[in-house]
């Protein structure tokens, strides 16, 4: 059971990633040239957000099975509850974004750039704390 939540878990970690440096990646050459995307470039880049909120998901699923599991519970080390708190924050981002972009289509209308912006750079923020406190946690 522990092999397959691993795999699991690297996957959503796989699919997750490359959803981020995806999405940024075409996000910023729109950006540099100036137009914004055409309606099926939106609409991949909402599915890309789902793509994206299903990984984040499945890594907590896998993820507490893989604490339980190995560790017999959550209660790990502080730099554990860091790495926590990292992922509930692009957790909690990741549902906003997608709940804001899905409105934005519904009604036919751009998301809101600046929104956008300061919900990337927060996600950013909780992939710093999720990824440094995962590297101080399991060390050593």
């Amino acid at each position: 059971m522990e092999v397959v939540l691993k795999i699991l878990h690297f996957f959503s970690i796989l699919f997750a990633g490359g959803v981020t440096v995806g999405s940024g990646v075409i996000q910023a050459a729109y950006l540099r040239a100036g137009e914004a995307p055409p309606p099926y470039i939106g609409k991949a880049f909402a599915l890309l957000g789902y793509i994206g909120l299903g990984s984040i998901v499945a890594l907590w699923v896998t993820g507490i099975g893989l604490s339980y599991l190995i560790y017999g519970g959550m209660a790990i080390n502080g730099a554990f509850h860091v790495k926590l708190l990292g992922a509930a924050i692009v957790l909690g981002i990741s549902a906003y974004a997608n709940l804001h972009v899905h409105q934005a289509i519904k009604a036919k209308r751009p998301p809101n750039a600046a929104l956008m912006k300061r919900l990337v750079q927060s996600g950013r923020l909780g992939l710093v704390l999720a990824i440094g406190g995962a590297a101080v946690a399991f060390s050593g």
